[in-house]
């Protein structure tokens, strides 16, 4: 339950190359097949949704790593903000030079609310000034995805844009190397595949009155982008719009009682 391939044309996918390598095994030698139970990477609650919904219960998190957490930190492994009812609605993208290729979808409200959860975090974790090399060079890894390039651009702006949070693009100097060490890591779903991070935000963007949530349908992806967090987890999204998908309500109900179910109006000044 890895990303799919990406394929444009439907006859090609109808003709089988929308099915990667794995699969076909997994149908031609499904006696040759073994699962590995242990994941080594996150918390348990982290891995929970994931584990339910795709593995039917079979993953176990290794002792090391299942009750892994920021130090003094006082949030939930999973929480989710729910920008229900805020009018955070989402924007096909307006850049002209991006007009010839396929409209990408952006939720500028929810890129600021990101952005004012993350100044929160940030200030638990003691970094309030960006001159301060010692308490950025503690900062844990953090990563921010979306499914949608246009909403990665639009956070990539606002990061680069912004005094306290612009330093973490580049990262301390690394003693040994004398190289430059980013903290903040700023990607597409696709585009961050095989990496991993103690903090993930993800931006699910969608937010309309039809309840349309395209791209999202891809629950591979969100699969994916659900499990790149070792510590924390922290998804941004309309339950209005979401909620009417099966396995969006179903990871809404686990975040509720497994984790922590926020609302945006906690973050709006």
């Amino acid at each position: 339950f890895q990303l799919p391939p990406t394929v444009k044309d439907p006859e090609v996918a109808r003709q089988g190359l929308a099915n990667t390598l794995i699969e076909r095994c997994l149908e031609i030698l499904p006696e040759q097949v073994s699962l590995l139970t242990v994941q080594y990477r996150m918390h348990k609650a982290i891995m929970g949704f994931s584990n339910k919904y795709f593995y039917n219960g079979a993953l176990v998190a290794d002792a090391k790593v299942a009750e892994r957490s920021l130090d003094d930190i006082d949030e939930a492994p999973v929480t989710f903000i729910d920008t229900a009812g805020c009018g955070f609605d989402e924007r096909l993208q307006e850049r002209p030079e991006a007009l010839h290729r396929n409209l990408s979808r952006f939720n500028p409200e929810e890129a600021l609310l990101l952005r004012e959860h993350l100044y929160q975090l940030l200030q638990q974790l003691g970094y309030t000034d960006p001159a301060d090399i010692n308490a950025l060079s503690k900062l844990p890894g953090i990563g921010i995805l979306s499914p949608y390039r246009e909403q990665v651009v639009q956070l990539e702006d606002l990061v680069r844009e912004d005094p306290l949070l612009a330093p973490l693009l580049r990262g301390p100097l690394d003693p040994e190397s004398g190289a430059q060490q980013a903290v903040l890591t700023i990607n597409t779903i696709d585009g961050f595949q095989g990496q991993e991070c103690d903090v993930i935000y993800i931006s699910l963007v969608r937010s309309n009155p039809k309840h349309e949530i395209g791209f999202l349908q891809d629950y591979r992806r969100m699969n994916v982008a659900l499990t790149r967090a070792r510590k924390m987890l922290v998804v941004i999204g309309d339950s209005a719009t979401i909620g009417h998908n099966r396995f969006y309500q179903q990871f809404l109900d686990y975040c509720a009682e497994h984790g922590a179910y926020r609302t945006a109006w906690e973050f709006v000044r």
